[in-house]
This record gives structure tokens, C-alpha cells and sequence, in this order.
């Protein structure tokens, strides 16, 4: 019985060094760096909304304006930029030869939820987050008729560091799971269109000073 304690306390001993040796979870910045700071640009190729019913609107090109908040930035999460001004080429197109304008409604804004050293696309540190408050106005016709409708919400995002001294960092939209809500739809041709939607873009962030992209950690 002695020996069976003897065993048993061991055990326990090895469990437990075991649990303290194990890294714990990364928890969620408290603070951010931003460098530098103050105004940028944001420049992207094709984007994409599509709703749930699998109807695509393209734009060619779309380009944005804002500033980053002087740091640290304290907060988890906490909003890293604002976005004072984004816009789409027009018209984009869409499905039964449709064409669209979206119109905006600013402020946006930028969050950071997490940050992973040494992720991302240039393995120079990524930062997970969301473009929240998003307010814009799809107007558009096709071969269905007129269609004029709502798009707000959030999307989910990631921000990818530059190479060193780069210019090549850049904030993805694609994927992440949120969607954006679809409403007041007026006009013949909303027939088709869904309820929500996701929206897929890749922007080159650029300070407006310096021309080079913002290194962001956490």
C-alpha cells in the first residue's frame, strides 16, 4: 500500500510539472504599437459582395482613406484606424448584366482582436480584427428591373505586417465567418438579391507620409 501511495504521489508530481511546463494560451494584446501613425491609403483590385444567394457584385478597383491613432492604443480589442473615406469604381458590375453604384457612409473603423508574431503573409506578424460600422447604398439596374438596397455591419479582417521597411502591407477581407445584413430593398430587381452578404477585398496600406506600409504589433 505504501509503495502504491509512493507510485501515485510521482505521478501526480510528473502531471503537474507537466502543466506548468505547458505553454499557456496567447491571450489578447492589451496594448498596440502602431508605426508610424497618422494618415494612410488603401488601394485594392477586384472586390467582391456577394449574398447569400450566391449573387456577385464586382467593382475593378476600390481605395480608401484614413488615419491611425498616435500609440500605444490601449484595449483589447481596441480600434486601430479609422476609415474616412473608401470608395468603388463605377459602375461595378453583377448578374443578369446589372450594373451598380455603391455609395458610403463614413466613418468606418478598424479593430484589432489578436495579433500573432511572425504570421501572416510575409511572416512579419498579422493582425486579426474586423472592419466594423460599415454603412453603404447599392444602387443599381438589370435586365429584372431597378434595385436600390442597404449594406451595413462588420467583416472580418487581417492585417498582414510588411516585409522590413516594405510597402507591401495589406488588410484582407476574404473569409472569417461575419456577414454583412441586406436591407431596404426597393425596386423590381431586388427580387434576387439575398438578406446578407460577405464581402471580399485585398488593400495595399500605405502612410500617406512616408509611402511605406504601418507595422502593427501587439
Amino acid at each position: 500500500m505504501i509503495k502504491r501511495s509512493g507510485v501515485l504521489t510521482a505521478i501526480g508530481a510528473a502531471v503537474a510539472s507537466v502543466a506548468l511546463a505547458a505553454p499557456s494560451a496567447i491571450a489578447a494584446p492589451t496594448s498596440w504599437t502602431i508605426t508610424p501613425t497618422g494618415a494612410f491609403t488603401g488601394s485594392a483590385g477586384v472586390t467582391v459582395l456577394t449574398d447569400n444567394n450566391g449573387n456577385k457584385i464586382q467593382c475593378a478597383t476600390s481605395a480608401a482613406s484614413g488615419s491611425a491613432p498616435t500609440s500605444p492604443v490601449a484595449g483589447s480589442p481596441a480600434q486601430l484606424a479609422s476609415i474616412s473615406a473608401i470608395s468603388f469604381n463605377s459602375p461595378c458590375t453583377g448578374p443578369f448584366s446589372s450594373t451598380w453604384t455603391v455609395t458610403t457612409t463614413v466613418p468606418w473603423q478598424i479593430w484589432g482582436l489578436d495579433y500573432a508574431a511572425g504570421a501572416g503573409t510575409n511572416s512579419t506578424g498579422q493582425v486579426t480584427g474586423e472592419i466594423r460600422a460599415i454603412k453603404a447604398k447599392v444602387t443599381g439596374s438589370s435586365l429584372l428591373g431597378p434595385c436600390t438596397f442597404d449594406v451595413t455591419g462588420k467583416v472580418a479582417a487581417k492585417y498582414n505586417n510588411p516585409s522590413a521597411g516594405g510597402s507591401n502591407g495589406t488588410l484582407n477581407t476574404a473569409g472569417g465567418g461575419l456577414t454583412l445584413a441586406i436591407a431596404n430593398k426597393v425596386g423590381g430587381g431586388c427580387g434576387i438579391v439575398g438578406a446578407t452578404a460577405s464581402f471580399q477585398g485585398l488593400y495595399t496600406i500605405k502612410n500617406t507620409a512616408t509611402g511605406k506600409s504601418p507595422v502593427i504589433s501587439g
